[in-house]
């Protein structure tokens, strides 16, 4: 009797918290359909809900990532790109926020008059180096493998989480004084910080390819704080298409 089983392998390893991990809220889902008009392509998903992009380069996570992109012990012969994304988590919650604000920020006039010195550049060289290192133990495993990277759009600080108040944007602010009418544009503020962050990492690495997803999405597309909604999810995932194209995986 002939056997029909095909054996399928990775062709994209999509690294990432909640934007690629979400069961049906997510960037990864659209990013598939989107691989899939031409192509045929699996995208085998690591990471974690809530990972923070520190989190990328030890334990768990960067032992099973430099597993699975060996050619010998795992898909290494099959992957083509390497979707990565993080950065969000480190910065949400008051256990991140907090370090970023002064502690009264009352009777400021601007989005910036509220960071602390040498903020968010500290935090953001952590992000960006734990990104680099993920970016280098691709090139040593497979080199001239592209690894797609993308900047946040501006998230809403609406004060929502997953089911009910959140704790993200909103209450970090708000326990630090600032103002209701400075709060997004603190938070436009750090979204373009961290774009600059990341395009400072591009000259170190050629391969990287960014995606600028700001200004994609309107108030009412976000689900909560941090989270676009499905339809959210679709448009930003368009914003990757040209670039997906232009490497040949779509």
């Amino acid at each position: 009797m002939k056997d029909d089983t095909t054996i399928a392998f990775p062709t994209i390893i999509a690294l990432g918290d909640s934007w690629f991990w979400y069961l049906k809220n997510n960037v990864a889902t659209p990013l598939h359909s989107i691989l899939n008009k031409r192509m045929d392509h699996i995208i085998l998903v690591r990471g974690a809900n809530g990972a923070e992009a520190q989190e990328y380069t030890s334990g768990v996570i960067f032992q099973t990532l430099e597993r699975d992109l060996d050619k010998t012990r795992g898909y290494g012969k099959t992957i083509k790109a390497v979707f990565l994304s993080g950065g969000g988590n480190d910065l949400a919650g008051p256990e991140d926020f907090l370090p970023l604000l002064e502690e009264d920020c009352s009777k400021f006039k601007t989005a910036e008059a509220c960071l602390r010195i040498r903020q968010p550049g500290k935090l953001f060289g952590k992000v960006t180096s734990a990104l680099g290192t993920i970016i280098e133990l691709v090139e040593n495993k497979i080199p001239g493998t592209p690894v797609f990277a993308h900047s946040y759009d501006y998230a809403n600080p609406n004060g929502l989480g997953f089911f009910g108040l959140g704790q993200w944007l909103r209450f970090p602010m708000d326990q630090c004084k600032v103002p209701r009418s400075l709060q997004q544009d603190l938070i436009n503020l750090l979204i373009d910080r961290y774009w600059e962050a990341m395009v400072k990492l591009r000259k170190q690495f050629p391969q990287l390819q960014l995606i600028d997803q700001r200004g994609t999405l309107g108030r009412d597309e976000w689900a909560n704080e941090l989270h676009p909604t499905p339809a959210g999810f679709k448009k930003i995932a368009k914003r990757w298409k040209p670039q997906l194209e232009a490497a040949g995986l779509a």
